[in-house]
């Protein structure tokens, strides 16, 4: 599978709502997530423990806006799946930013790891 595409986030999809953990940790969610893979942009829908859409996201022409963005260039996505540092070393460094509103996204802190995990092993 191709990474980034829209297969591999539909992937993405169907592994987060199959996951209990992920249900549990963001059963309260109601947020709109940028997922910025270099210049590759997916726009993920999180309500009650589930992601319920997603799509590709063009700036101008998406009017359902999104609350918070997980960036990276792609060549730190890659390192990130190769799986040779932790997830945490990312996010200290900057390398993986979080930015937008960043009340919810630490308040969902534990669904964005899970997030990042399963981008790292899909």
């Amino acid at each position: 599978m191709e990474f980034p595409s829209l297969q591999f986030v539909e992937s993405l999809q169907k592994t987060l709502n199959k996951s209990e953990k992920f249900s549990i940790v963001s059963r309260w969610s109601d947020v709109k997530i940028l997922l910025c893979f270099g210049e590759r942009r997916y726009w993920l829908k999180l309500y009650g423990g589930k992601v319920i859409d997603y799509m590709e996201y063009f700036p101008m022409a998406n009017p359902l806006g999104w609350d918070y963005m997980i960036s990276a260039p792609l060549e730190k996505w890659e390192a990130l799946r190769k799986g040779k540092r932790h997830i945490g070393h990312f996010l200290d460094t900057g390398d993986i930013s979080i930015d937008g509103d960043l009340l919810q996204a630490n308040r969902l802190y534990e669904s964005n790891q899970l997030m990042l995990l399963t981008i790292r092993d899909l």
